[in-house]
């Protein structure tokens, strides 16, 4: 194993000895060490204590800028079941010319019932708006291993030499890069945590595979703050990032009924036919029905005990919540509505996708509706997943 020790081989930032509240502390005495890590890695690694610090877009882009600026073969990571939060808008305008594999993340969170496969045509639409056509594909669980032994043997048998690992913070960069140089060299050492940012800077380790010497590059995750997982505290983090493959959970409704999300969004369905809808959120965030009447209260009241997340803290943070008109099928939007987000008609359906949260599938018939979520965060419309 080889590293460039002038940054801190956990996370990447430059290592230095003077100032402890800033990025890459470490000190004297631990500097000497073969692999050295900040004091903020050793946190987060023995004690789970977490100090947040991002990476702001304009040092993102001059890093991947200067690790680019090499030939290479280009590792874009998602996170599948965040896709619309995982994307990195600028992305094509900086892979012009780069050859490009996409890895899907965390493909063991979806229901059993989607094939990996039948991702690809729409996940490869969502890469075109980005002007992205990958070399190739995979489906991977970086968390689990699952097919992470066909990435391995692509990258032995590609002559490539050197490799770099692009993606917005938390879309498991760092795990799957660990679970790679665990199977090629016995050492997991990257830093990784549930928070997003904990990557701060380039790390670049060389290692041995089939005989071939590979350099490997994971690079920092951009924050941008429109997704909900960029500001909640670790402790909400827990019941909002899933671990394990999602429950979907079906509700009935009638018009003027409520379904919370936790306390960090909030469906509200306002006329139309009695209909299912379907939440796809982590299994460990409490789902509630309500009267729409009595939303705004049961909000309030609720707030800190049955609906938990967020905290008293990401509350304040996170600010009131704001409202987004929805229409579903063919219903008609009143002018109160204009501009309103649109679920596709048909039997097929669509989803409203909340960055960073999940998504509720609606099946085509006609509704309007609200959707309550904090100020900034990102929410769009497609055909339903599954």
């Amino acid at each position: 194993m080889s590293v460039n020790l002038r940054v801190c081989t956990g996370c990447g930032a430059p290592l230095q000895s003077e100032s402890p509240d800033l990025p890459g502390f470490i000190p004297e005495t631990a500097a000497a060490r073969d692999e050295p890590v900040c004091q903020r890695c050793f946190r987060i690694r023995h004690y789970g204590e977490f100090s947040p610090i991002h990476v702001s877009e304009t040092e993102y882009e001059q890093e991947v800028r200067r690790v680019l600026a090499d030939p290479g073969h280009v590792l874009y990571v998602v996170d599948v079941f965040d896709l619309p939060g995982s994307r990195i808008p600028q992305m094509g305008r900086w892979l012009r010319g780069k050859s490009v594999w996409f890895i899907a993340n965390k493909i063991d969170l979806l229901p059993a019932e989607v094939r990996p496969d039948k991702l690809w045509p729409w996940l490869d639409s969502e890469m075109a708006k980005e002007g992205i056509t990958p070399e190739r594909h995979f489906a991977i669980s970086a968390e689990t291993g699952q097919g992470v032994a066909e990435l391995e043997r692509a990258i032995a048998e590609s002559p490539e030499q050197r490799w770099v690992v692009l993606g917005m913070a938390n879309v498991g960069k760092s795990t799957l890069l660990n679970r790679l140089f665990h199977r090629w060299m016995g050492t997991s050492p990257l830093t990784i945590s549930r928070q997003p940012g904990t990557t701060l800077g380039a790390v670049a380790v060389k290692v041995a595979v089939e005989g071939a010497t590979r350099t490997v590059i994971d690079t920092p995750g951009l924050v941008q703050g429109r997704r909900i997982v960029d500001l909640l505290c670790p402790r909400c983090l827990k019941a909002v990032v899933p671990r394990s493959r999602l429950r979907p959970r079906v509700y009935q409704l009638q018009p003027g009924q409520t379904l919370w999300l936790g306390g960090v969004a909030r469906f509200d369905f306002v006329d139309g036919p009695w209909q299912p809808f379907v939440v796809y959120v982590s299994n460990d965030l409490v789902v509630h029905r309500t009267k729409l009447e009595k939303a705004t209260e049961f909000g309030a009241r609720h707030a800190d005990d049955l609906l938990r997340v967020p905290c008293a803290t990401c509350r304040q943070r996170l600010g009131d919540l704001v409202m987004h008109p929805l229409i579903g099928g063919a219903a008609r939007a009143p002018r109160s509505m204009q501009g309103a987000l649109r679920l596709p008609a048909g039997t097929r359906g669509g989803d409203v996708v909340v960055a960073g949260l999940g998504w509720i599938a609606q099946f085509g018939r006609p509704f309007t509706g609200r959707l309550w979520l904090p100020g900034g965060m990102e929410v769009q419309t497609r055909p339903r997943l599954i």
